[in-house]
């Protein structure tokens, strides 16, 4: 590994702001620690370098205006470009370097040139360009902006008795140069960090300010001499850490914490450096304990984006498949949720009590009503999935070629298939699901704000779960002013909105009763994506490319297209993202176990359901009626109906969703692109697939063949046959071949 290099800190500020002064503390502080410490200041005023600076600031070339801003900022970066040996050596000495002002100054004082914030963006883009990507002068670990207010500085300025000069010759400059630093600040606060100078009128002591600026300062710096660990054991202990010590790719280990992680690279996005040093010389033996190290990290040198650096598993267990499909909305999460087609759900609790949720602000009276048609539900299904079963197995043939396990396993999941829709909403599951540390915020503040009480305990008891473990991703949450607030926002904005709807649009049972509605899709013309697929191979721009493509003969852009999705040997062979461009709008009228498998696709835009209810109906698989078995089936949603009602008359509108079924039909609502779409289709009409899904999968897929028929026909792995009955037995074979 190669040694930790120095640190290069720069202070900022007009003249007047006691940068001087703090420069001094600096580096008497720094060398009472035992750094190794150099300093330097720009512009340099020697014979070679700063001999343009030296004419410009005395005139000779006429006005800072007659010079302007781009030519005087080229002085400026030619004189930091001969100083760019004598930094690189002294950071690869592990020293800190002390600046008295960098390219920071050269952009406040030529930015006040520029009238508005948005031209000044552009000139500070340009001259970052110019200095640290072209001249490649070292780029600082942190600029440090010391800001006093105009008239301070220029009381101070007079104080000193010196005579200004080019730049510094009115207070108009000063106000417009400060007013840049601010821009520059907001602009880019990784870069550049303010320190307010003067508090409520007053300008603070100047150690005060000191403690500020070595606050801001201080993760930055290379470990002091005399306080280094001994680097052999150091580095023995970060081979359990890491998968290697010495090449440019590595895995970190799962001995770390997320956390720690997430915070280290944090810092490595202030500091020039390794993350194997940086994970040697500050987390080391302090995985996951040192919490107010994390905290002064992740705070301070981190934003929003550090959240997706770390991740937490959570695992929900006894949660209603209504809230499962809450906890599963976020598009940014991976789920995994226990199925209803390979295990029977009748088992029973502890308790002798049926796996379903009962709310927990249901009266006496209520609670009794709603767990005796619970009980009565589940005594159904259990009566029809064990008979069904049987009857299934009587009534399939059994190939020879079909191992005894793989044959019991597919019939029983059959079976468990076509009772599955007598299953309540209520019915109990557990989810396991990993998330960063933002989409974990962002699911509780969405659980805080619903409307139902197991949404809102379940959101609090993640929260609370989670800051056992990575507290410090987790504490603006539930707090005033950021999440809760949020929380806040998102309750009173739904409630405001349905309330103007309901207002609006008239609420009345609905006739429309088609499986899927494409409620809208573009681009109509499927060949329009021609110039997106061209856009990688041509160096022109896309309304270019477009133009090019008009006198096109149409068969030449099919070609195109086809040549673009290629030849396919499996469904996870995926086109390019050209395919994006288009999407496709889906108006879905299912049962809500169907819903509950598709909805767990994560590419998807749009996607929102309405209220659960009986009042779309329900159907009855075919193996129901031969088997005899359609009174009991019909049984457990005449007791749904009877129970949602009840429900509803004692002003239980969201609890009466438990009551209904898993087989009652649901209205929903998702977008995707044709990407997506292969992802989804081909992999949802596969033989050993849900009978309800795939026939919807099907059905999409004859929608998009009338409108795109070119992206529909190289969905070639999309499976119309509906003929296997037992189309899961392949898939067991094959996982039992496997577990062999």
């Amino acid at each position: 590994m190669k040694d930790q290099p120095g640190s290069l800190i720069v202070l900022e500020g007009t003249d007047g702001s006691g940068k001087s002064t703090q420069f001094e503390l600096l580096k008497q502080r720094l060398n009472d620690l035992g750094h190794h410490v150099e300093y330097i200041s720009f512009p340099q005023y020697d014979e070679e370098s700063s001999v343009f600076v030296r004419k410009y600031l005395n005139g000779e070339f006429g006005s800072s205006k007659d010079v302007g801003p781009y030519t005087a900022s080229m002085f400026y970066a030619l004189d930091r470009y001969f100083a760019v040996d004598k930094i690189r050596k002294w950071l690869a000495e592990d020293k800190v370097i002390l600046v008295d002002r960098y390219t920071g100054s050269n952009m406040a004082h030529q930015g006040t040139f520029f009238d508005n914030a948005e031209e000044r963006r552009g000139f500070f883009l340009w001259l970052d360009q110019i200095e640290f990507e072209m001249l490649k002068i070292p780029r600082p670990d942190i600029s440090i902006v010391l800001r006093v207010p105009a008239n301070v500085a220029s009381e101070n300025i007079s104080k000193r008795g010196e005579e200004r000069d080019i730049l510094e010759s009115s207070n108009g400059h000063l106000n417009r140069s400060i007013e840049v630093y601010d821009n520059l600040c907001d602009l880019f606060p990784k870069d550049f960090k303010r320190i307010d100078c003067v508090r409520n009128g007053q300008m603070l002591e100047r150690e005060k300010v000191n403690d500020l600026v070595w606050q801001s300062i201080e993760p930055l710096l290379p470990n002091a001499p005399g306080k280094k660990k001994d680097t052999n054991q150091d580095e023995a202990e970060l081979e359990s850490y890491v998968t290697n010590l010495d090449r440019n790719i590595y895995a970190v280990k799962s001995k770390l914490a997320s956390q720690t992680i997430a915070a280290a690279m944090a810092r490595l996005s202030r500091k020039y450096d390794d993350l194997r040093n940086i994970l040697k010389d500050e987390f080391v033996g302090k995985d996951g304990n040192d919490q107010k190290l994390l905290k002064k990290i992740i705070s301070e040198y981190g934003d929003d984006s550090v959240q997706q650096l770390a991740g937490q598993h959570i695992v929900v267990e006894n949660a209603s498949n209504l809230l499962t499909k809450k906890l599963e909305k976020g598009r940014l999460g991976a789920y995994l949720e226990q199925s209803t087609r390979y295990i029977y759900y009748d088992k029973k609790d502890r308790e002798g009590r049926y796996k379903y949720y009962t709310p927990s602000n249901f009266d006496t009276e209520v609670a009794d009503r709603y767990q005796k048609s619970m009980d009565y539900i589940f005594d159904q299904y259990s009566h029809v999935v064990h008979r069904l079963t049987d009857y299934i197995r009587s009534n399939t043939h059994k190939n020879p070629a079909d191992d005894e396990n793989s044959w019991r396993a597919a019939t029983k999941a059959l079976a468990c298939d076509m009772a599955r829709p007598m299953l309540p909403v209520s019915s109990k599951s557990t989810v396991g699901m990993y998330l960063s540390g933002q989409s974990l915020e962002h699911l509780v503040i969405k659980l805080l704000a619903d409307e139902t009480s197991e949404a809102r305990q379940a959101g609090k008891d993640i929260l609370e779960e989670s800051r056992k473990v990575i507290p410090v991703f987790l504490e603006r949450a539930d707090k005033p002013g950021r999440g809760a607030d949020t929380t806040e926002y998102l309750s009173r904005t739904k409630a405001q909105t349905e309330s103007v709807v309901k207002e609006q649009v008239k609420s009345q049972f609905s006739v429309d009763m088609k499986l899927v509605n494409l409620a809208d899709y573009w681009p109509k013309n499927e060949l329009d994506i021609i110039a997106d697929i061209c856009f990688e191979f041509s160096s022109l721009s896309l309304s270019e490319i477009k133009s090019d493509i008009e006198k096109m003969p149409v068969e030449k852009k099919r070609e195109i297209i086809l040549k673009y999705i290629g030849q396919r040997t499996n469904r996870r062979q995926k086109p390019g993202r050209a395919l994006e461009k288009i999407h496709y709008s889906w108006d879905i009228l299912c049962d809500y176990g169907i819903f509950r498998d598709l909805a767990r696709h994560r590419i998807v835009d749009n996607m929102d359901w309405q209220e659960l209810s009986p009042r779309f109906g329900y159907s009855i698989p075919d193996v129901i009626e031969e088997a005899g078995l359609a009174d009991h089936f019909i049984s457990c949603f005449d007791e749904s109906l009877s129970l949602y009602n009840f429900l509803e008359k004692r002003n239980f509108k969201q609890e009466s969703q438990y009551a209904t079924l898993l087989g009652h039909r649901m209205r929903w609502k998702v977008t995707f692109n044709a990407r997506e779409a292969f992802h989804i289709l081909e992999l949802r009409t596969s033989p050993q697939g849900h009978p309800g899904y795939r026939k919807l999968a099907q059905e999409i897929h004859k929608k998009i063949a009338e409108i795109h028929p070119v992206i529909a026909s190289s969905m070639k792995f999309v499976n119309h046959d509906n003929e296997q009955v037992l189309g899961r037995i392949e898939a067991e074979k094959r996982a039992r071949t496997s577990s062999k």
